[in-house]
């Protein structure tokens, strides 16, 4: 039997409407969703939420409500497995987006959003976030002058030791829009020394990614940037390589007070 348009159609709507009545119901004169995720992440609470955007993300490819299965706590929840899960795909997957015209016009949308909110959390965080920026700073600084750096970015022939990304089509978001900046000073050993022997340029997404982990843990096979040439380089460079680009220390100059010379009357 051939169905007709008009009968396909109704066949859509009706199996749409008994979707709907599966995951949807009035609680006090007001529709509700129910959470398909709740009971996995938060069982102890109620996994039934006013289908709005404020509880629910917006899915353009649900047909049944055009919303999320999932309420937006489990969605961040779900969104931190997956990173655990695999941080790499995840970031390459975010590095992607990033780029895209819909990040752009989020980032300008909240950006108002963001300030308010940093504002606060200084205010309220003050002696917390002066503790963490003074061991930041310590562990950041590289003690390394111009030259040196320029010889280590030279070494790795001006690109990212990890991924070889080169330092010209190195960019980074400011205000919203991406612009080009230098590779980054990396520590290969995360709580090492700040000398040019634990210095290697990196670009911004590698750092990152490595964050605290070691050299091993998180540039191996399973890193899909990995060579075994240049890590074997990375390793000829802290080991050996860096001691002929040392620059010696300049010798510290006395200041001598000059004093005034008094006419005699």
């Amino acid at each position: 039997m051939v169905l007709t348009a008009e009968q396909k159609a109704i066949n859509i709507e009706r199996r749409r409407q008994e979707k709907y009545n599966k995951t949807h119901q009035i609680i006090d004169g007001i529709d509700h969703k129910f959470c398909n995720n709740h009971y996995k992440y938060f069982p102890e609470e109620n996994p039934w939420f006013p289908a709005t955007l404020e509880y629910f993300y917006q899915n353009k490819t649900s047909k049944v409500d055009g919303l999320n299965p999932y309420c937006k706590r489990c969605g961040s929840q779900r969104a931190l497995e997956q990173w655990k899960d695999d941080p790499i795909k995840h970031r390459e997957a975010h590095k992607k987006y990033e780029k895209t015209s819909k990040f752009k016009q989020w980032t300008k949308k909240n950006r108002e959003d963001q300030k308010e909110y940093l504002i606060q959390y200084r205010k309220d965080n003050k002696e917390k976030l002066n503790t963490y920026c003074k061991e930041r700073r310590m562990h950041k600084t590289h003690n390394i002058n111009k030259t040196e750096w320029q010889k280590c970015k030279e070494y790795f022939n001006n690109a990212c030791a990890y991924c070889g990304l080169p330092v010209e089509d190195h960019y980074n978001i400011y205000k919203g829009e991406l612009r080009k900046e230098d590779l980054q000073k990396e520590h290969v050993i995360h709580d090492g020394i700040n000398d040019l022997s634990n210095c290697i340029p990196a670009c911004k997404s590698c750092n990152s990614s490595k964050h605290e982990s070691t050299l091993d843990e998180w540039y191996n096979e399973n890193n899909p940037n990995f060579t075994e040439e240049k890590y074997n380089k990375i390793i000829e460079w802290i080991t050996e390589d860096h001691k002929q680009y040392i620059m010696p220390p300049r010798p510290k100059q006395k200041y001598v007070r000059k004093e005034s010379k008094k006419e005699v009357s």
